[in-house]
């Protein structure tokens, strides 16, 4: 049949469900599924269940309540942990996420085991795009879950105003490096200016050991900021 007869064709009810139900699947009816569907005096949910073909499952009625309750941790002994993260699976916002959020698990538990330390690896190197410093990404989702949403917010911008103003790093336990204070919170002005005063590359020795010890000055500075938040 032609498109013009096609377009002429009365339509049951039926038929305007059964090709509607085909535009979700992704079966294509130029020109005519949009014409049936706006004609509609019901809108059709798109895409339904039956589509799908999917079953849904039903939602957690455990789900922990917010802020994830925190209890002190020691600055030093956060920062020796973030250190050696970042060598173990890589990356300076696994680092941070696990030498906080992974002690947290390690001693309080429920909610913070829940969280896999893993999931945060994809941070390194500002995301592969050089964008955010990832040891900010992972303070910033700690920071997150441990305080209200406006307190968060205020101590999110004190960290971040201590790291771009701020000679980094300090934590330097095995090769002494070069400082700088970064020009902005993204991985392109902090190690960016580090490779360039120094002249190293990103696959050097002193390289890592810097974002290691930068890893573990934000992990540490977080920690300060929480222990401070609440009076701990």
């Amino acid at each position: 049949m032609g498109e013009s007869n096609l377009m002429e064709k009365t339509y049951t009810r039926r038929e305007v469900l059964k090709f509607a139900g085909k535009a979700a699947a992704g079966v294509a009816v130029a020109g005519v599924v949009p014409t049936l569907i706006t004609g509609c005096s019901k809108k059709t949910d798109i895409p339904s269940k039956e589509v799908l073909n999917y079953e849904y499952m039903e939602a957690s009625k455990d789900a922990p309540q917010h802020p994830y309750p925190y209890q002190k941790l020691d600055v030093e002994t956060t920062k020796e942990r973030a250190y050696a993260s970042f060598f173990n699976k890589g990356g300076c916002c696994r680092a941070v996420f696990d030498a906080i959020g992974g002690q947290l698990a390690d001693n309080a538990g429920y909610p913070w085991n829940q969280i896999p330390v893993d999931a945060f690896a994809n941070g390194a190197s500002g995301y592969g795009a050089a964008s955010l410093c990832g040891a900010l990404g992972g303070a910033a989702t700690i920071i997150g879950l441990a305080c209200p949403p406006d307190d968060a917010k205020a101590i999110t911008a004190e960290l971040f105003k201590w790291y771009t103003s701020t000679e980094l790093p300090e934590y330097q336990p095995e090769i002494k490096n070069e400082t700088v204070t970064a020009a902005s919170v993204d991985c392109k002005d902090s190690v960016g200016l580090f490779l360039q005063k120094t002249g190293y590359a990103m696959d050097d020795p002193e390289r890592k050991a810097r974002c290691a010890g930068l890893s573990a000055d934000t992990a540490g500075k977080v920690v300060e900021l929480i222990n401070d938040y609440y009076k701990l």
